[in-house]
């Protein structure tokens, strides 16, 4: 049951990554520009990120298998609308479909890991929850440039519609188990949902760890998910297909690295070790891919660290469930999880505008500068780790 919602994560990880691979295809056929396509890009993130907390309500108070498959067919119809869309602004709505199809994607399966195994073992099933979403987000790369080649874009999106739709009926027929939800009343129901959110956003803690989650998702956000691929073709030269292939070892680098740290975490009952090491390496290995062009294999091994150095993104959920009660685990979930889509919101059209202010006034290499962006991610979310960011003992 685990599995079965874990591909929808890893369904809605492709269709969120895969603007990335098909940006020359957009900007040619929808005539946009850098920024228009950034903006298009990013809404996906921000319906993603308004719905992150009615979700995280809607998982502590209703079933999870009604919940999963309404999600992924609204996911199967952004992607359809995606396919036919001739213009920016139809690009745009099927894009906020999606957001708000896929918002209830990474809650939903923490939610039914939360749900059928021990609090104990969190660290390490968020970590590898996280591996399994970087692999969702290597085949919206990598494979589908191999599908976009050989089908096109529109019917690559036609397929990814398709899937969703398969892949509602799957979690519709297996995804069956029972846990006590709470009978509220109508208005116990206000008064608790009020409580909750209450408690939540008064916590100074719970806003440093979701902003260092924040921060740790913007590489694969930001670079990763969009500007990556650009940024190696025009600054390291690198043809479309290496470019994918190469921005891929980040995911990957995620895929290992999260249920490394994870466990680490669990080796030393310490989350903050690991958390304070994530960043800390993330800094240092993006700084190499900035500093100069290099070869692929050196990029290769950059980036894969890079995207390892991420891993701390998946670790901050054990840490945030860890701070707050049992009564509200999924949406704390979902409240730490709106932080980490808001980076996709505001450094996607953020890097476009850098992007596309170097450009034109050409000052430096403009890939260059708008990815100093993510080294000051980096480099903000070590200080975090470092000098803020507390755990609850116990």
């Amino acid at each position: 049951m685990y599995m079965v919602a874990a591909c929808f994560l890893m369904f809605e990880m492709a269709l969120q990554v895969l603007p990335s691979v098909i940006a020359p295809n957009l900007m040619q056929d929808l005539q946009l520009s850098v920024v228009m396509l950034g903006v298009m890009s990013g809404m996906y993130f921000y319906t993603y990120a308004a719905m992150q907390v009615p979700s995280g309500l809607l998982f502590d108070r209703f079933c999870a298998k009604n919940i999963i498959t309404s999600a992924l067919l609204v996911c199967a119809a952004g992607a359809l609308l995606f396919g036919l869309a001739q213009d920016f602004y139809t690009g745009t709505l099927a894009r906020l479909l999606m957001g708000i199809g896929s918002a209830f994607a990474f809650v939903s399966v923490l939610v039914v890991a939360s749900d059928l195994f021990k609090q104990q073992h969190f660290a390490l099933i968020a970590g590898i929850t996280q591996a399994l979403a970087a692999l969702g987000a290597m085949l919206g790369q990598f494979p589908a440039s191999f599908a976009i080649l050989h089908l096109g874009w529109r019917q690559t999106l036609f397929l990814c519609a398709f899937i969703g739709i398969v892949l509602a009926i799957v979690v519709w027929r297996v995804l069956n188990y029972q846990i006590n939800q709470h009978p509220f009343t109508h208005t116990e129901c206000k008064t608790h949902i009020r409580d909750d959110l209450l408690g939540i956003v008064r916590s100074r803690q719970n806003w440093m760890i979701a902003l260092y989650a924040c921060l740790l998702w913007a590489p694969m956000s930001g670079f990763a998910s969009l500007w990556g691929v650009p940024f190696l073709m025009h600054f390291d030269n690198l043809t479309l297909h290496q470019a994918a292939f190469v921005i891929s070892m980040m995911w990957l680098g995620l895929a290992v690295g999260s249920p490394l740290l994870g466990l680490l975490a669990n080796t030393l009952n310490n989350r903050l070790i690991p958390l304070r090491l994530s960043a800390a390496t993330g800094v240092i290995a993006f700084l190499v891919v900035l500093i100069h062009p290099w070869s692929e294999f050196i990029l290769i091994i950059a980036l894969f660290i890079a995207g390892a150095a991420c891993s701390g993104q998946a670790l901050s959920f054990a840490v945030i469930r860890k701070n707050n009660s049992e009564r509200v685990k999924s949406t704390v979930i979902a409240f730490n999880n709106m932080a980490v889509v808001i980076s996709g919101a505001c450094f996607q059209p953020l890097m476009g505008a850098v992007i596309g202010f170097w450009g034109r006034h050409r000052f430096t290499e403009p890939y260059q500068a708008g990815s100093m962006l993510i080294l000051c991610a980096y480099l903000i979310g070590t200080l975090l780790a470092f000098w803020i960011i507390e755990e609850r003992k116990g």
